[in-house]
């Protein structure tokens, strides 16, 4: 049978249920430890004048574990205190009673791990224990013995309202004499609960019931009773529960706000409001994109200083703390021994790390990307052998290992018009996309660029079939593709594709060096054609005919050259999961964008600290009559394209000045997939970007296979700089940057 992806599951659906021995121990416990030492000062102040601060949670984005951290603080609270999470709905009237509401039925769906027990049939016995040990307490309620009937109802109140508890005795008595205990019961709420006393003994009567048979026709007299604004039911509810345990109230889930700062005014003035009850914690739990689109600048400053003044940030998981979660999902899903060993070795969790921000991983991306690798792991051990290569019509029987690629016979000048790999229509269509992703012009002159193979300084063009000879294959030797640990049919499907446009893309009769035209990208697309061909199959150096160059003209391949361009293909396939599944990663955009313009000799490179935005910078390139404003954040961070679009209007200004003949040229250019579409259509109609610079804004959109080559290059040079690769960065934009002419040229075309 087939094993269960352990990483499928990346997604928190509240707090309750989650387990501490099934959490990575190091994962924001600061974090956590701040959470409870709150906690703790606030019940040492109860009673005291004045409310205490809310606490506020924020994370960069979603999947940094907010839900997961307060399912934690559940955990680590355990009998202490007593949770209520709150979810508000768009149907709701945002107000006290939808807190109550919404609160009493998040209780009523979690269950305890007892059968017929759930979190709000406990509260209900607890609250219900407490008001009869205050009897016993008071002495008015006689009791044979009175210690071992206090100690037993300070314990855990399931035991004593379960019919099959420890202490049912107590709870069969309170069910028993339950007619004559409901007053006494109201009048000790009544000293702590201030309430009308028809409303509180309709409260006490409900939960007392709910406590002693958990039935569902209780659960909505307490909802109603919830609902009733007009009793004090909301208020009631809460502070009964504070009679029990200290109330913290969980608010999580706001995402349906998002830009609506209406919504957000009466959300914060409700739960700072809350704040101020006695012995009720509020803990709020937002992404910063919510925060800054609902709440925010949105709110009077004095409401923003209270919300923040107890602010707590989630962080990214780092390098020991992805390796322990990898590992706890493979023990807790019976992973061990070989496999587990193996998948670990596949996943190479530093590898992952290797260039990436410190903290800027949340733990679902990383999840995510575990899972993926998980199947392509069991995809590469389950995958049948390859087929063998299909030989050419031409071929000998005696030699059935001979390349498609290439023939024997060095024709000198005509072409083996009768060998025909593809149908006429094939072809034709072939050809053209093969013309279409022809070798680009390089956008700016390359620093330290030299020729792969050159003779007196001028370049040679790719050898054509019909110049080359292949030894033949070494007797039982088999030629196999080559395989990378992305998936099992990726490098054979990149070789293929590399093999057929490298077929059509030969001139049909070879003409001598010195007559071929050559184009300025040629030699690089014969460098990766060579390092495709040597990589993927065992057979020797290609060797040049007599006919066209003698030996004096011929260049040995460079060994560093061709590792570079096959560890960034590598690294290309490998980063096309991330391309098609996470949106785009503007961090790894803007390091590329700062090495090329450092490294480019055309481009003064520049950055600006933004007004306001401590630590967040623009980047300008200034080529030769045009300045380039790159805009590198999400699109839902209206506050940095606000102070981006005033810093661009700054710069058009004095370039304007210092014009000495016609128009500035300044560009704000900024990328898209298909991912950010929606959000950048949202930016596009708010007020962030004045119609002045609308004309001057460039969205360059990115498909995946571009993203893809992006990471790549970003990674290879990161892997440079940290010395996991033996090549300085300036070597490896010398020999890759080329691989990204579409996208320098894209960037430098004229909005």
């Amino acid at each position: 049978m087939e094993r269960l992806n352990p990483f499928v599951d990346d997604v928190c659906a509240g707090p309750f249920g989650v387990a501490e021995n099934r959490s990575v121990p190091g994962l924001n416990a600061d974090i956590l430890e701040q959470l409870t030492t709150c906690v703790d000062e606030r019940q040492k102040s109860v009673g005291r004048a004045g409310g205490q601060p809310l606490l506020l949670l924020t994370a960069p984005r979603a999947g940094y574990g907010k839900t997961h951290l307060l399912g934690r603080l559940a955990a680590a609270a355990g009998g202490q205190v007593v949770l209520v999470p709150l979810a508000f709905r768009l149907e709701d009237q945002i107000g006290i009673s939808a807190v109550a509401v919404r609160g009493l039925e998040s209780m009523a769906r979690a269950e305890t791990g007892r059968d017929g027990w759930t979190k709000l049939r406990e509260a209900c016995a607890g609250v219900c224990a407490a008001l009869v040990r205050r009897l016993i307490e008071t002495d008015s309620l006689p009791c044979a013995n009175k210690d071992q009937a206090l100690r037993v109802l300070s314990g855990d109140p399931v035991e004593v309202f379960d019919e099959r508890g420890s202490a049912r005795l107590i709870g069969d008595w309170v069910r028993r004499f339950e007619a004559q205990l409901r007053k006494p019961m109201t009048e000790q709420a009544m000293k702590r609960v201030p309430a009308i006393p028809a409303a509180l003994e309709a409260w006490v009567g409900a939960m007392l019931n709910h406590a002693l048979d958990g039935a569902m026709s209780e659960m909505a007299v307490l909802r109603t009773l919830a609902a009733d604004e007009s009793n004090e039911g909301p208020v009631t509810w809460l502070r009964l529960l504070g009679l029990w345990r200290p109330v913290v109230l969980l608010v999580d889930h706001l995402d349906a706000y998002y830009r609506n700062p209406e919504a957000g005014l009466r959300i914060a003035s409700l739960l700072l409001d809350m704040s101020e009850m006695d012995g009720v914690n509020v803990v709020l739990s937002l992404n910063q994109d919510v925060w800054q689109a609902t709440f925010g600048h949105h709110l009077p400053s004095a409401m923003e200083d209270r919300l923040t003044a107890s602010q707590m940030l989630l962080r990214g998981i780092g390098e020991k703390e992805a390796a322990m979660l990898l590992r706890l999902r493979l023990q807790n899903a019976g992973v061990e021994g070989d496999e587990l060993r193996d998948f670990e070795a596949f996943m190479d969790v530093k590898r992952y790390f290797l260039g990436r921000p410190l903290g800027s991983v949340s733990a679902r991306t990383f999840l995510r990307h575990a899972a993926k690798q998980w199947d392509f792991f069991h995809q590469t051990l389950s995958a049948p052998p390859e087929p063998a290569p299909i030989e050419p019509l031409k071929a000998q029987p005696e030699d059935p290992g001979v390349l498609p690629l290439m023939t024997e016979t060095v024709f000198d000048n005509e072409t083996p018009e009768d060998v025909a790999i593809f149908d006429a229509g094939t072809t034709a269509d072939v050809k053209r996309m093969a013309e279409g992703l022809a070798e680009p012009q390089p956008a700016l002159p390359q620093q330290s660029e030299a020729p792969l193979m050159a003779v007196n300084g001028h370049h040679l063009p790719p050898p054509s079939p019909a110049s080359v000879e292949l030894p033949p294959p070494v007797a039982g030797e088999s030629i196999a593709p080559a395989q990378t640990p992305f998936s099992p049919s990726s490098a054979s499907a990149f070789e293929n594709l590399r093999e057929m446009l490298g077929r059509l893309r030969q001139p049909n009769v070879p003409a001598p060096v010195s007559a071929q035209a050559v184009e300025p990208g040629s030699h690089a697309v014969a460098a990766r054609l060579a390092t495709v061909m040597s990589t993927a199959t065992p057979v020797a150096a290609p060797v040049f005919s007599a006919a066209q160059a003698s030996p004096a003209a011929v260049v040995a391949a460079d060994p560093e050259r061709d590792a570079l361009l096959g560890r960034y293909e590598a690294l290309r396939m490998q980063m096309s999961a991330e391309a098609v599944s996470l949106p785009l990663d503007y961090t790894k955009l803007a390091e590329l964008i700062r090495l090329a313009g450092r490294r480019f000799p055309l481009v003064r490179f520049s950055e600006h600290e933004l007004p306001g935005m401590t630590g967040r910078y623009a980047m300008c390139w200034s080529l030769q009559g045009m300045e380039i404003v790159f805009g590198l954040a999400n699109f839902a961070d209206s506050s940095y394209w606000r102070t981006l679009a005033g810093f661009a209007a700054g710069r058009l200004a004095e370039l304007d000045v210092n014009a000495v003949e016609g128009a500035p040229k300044l560009k704000i250019a900024t990328f898209k997939t298909d991912r950010e579409q929606q959000s950048w259509a949202i930016l596009q109609h708010s007020t962030a970007i004045p119609e002045v610079l609308r004309p001057h804004v460039d969205v360059i959109h990115l498909d995946t296979n571009s993203v893809a080559s992006l990471y790549a290059m970003q990674r290879i040079i990161k892997e440079s700089e940290s010395g996991a690769l033996q090549a300085a960065p300036a070597q490896v934009m010398s020999v890759l940057a080329r691989e990204l002419d579409f996208f320098w040229k894209r960037v430098t075309r004229a909005a």
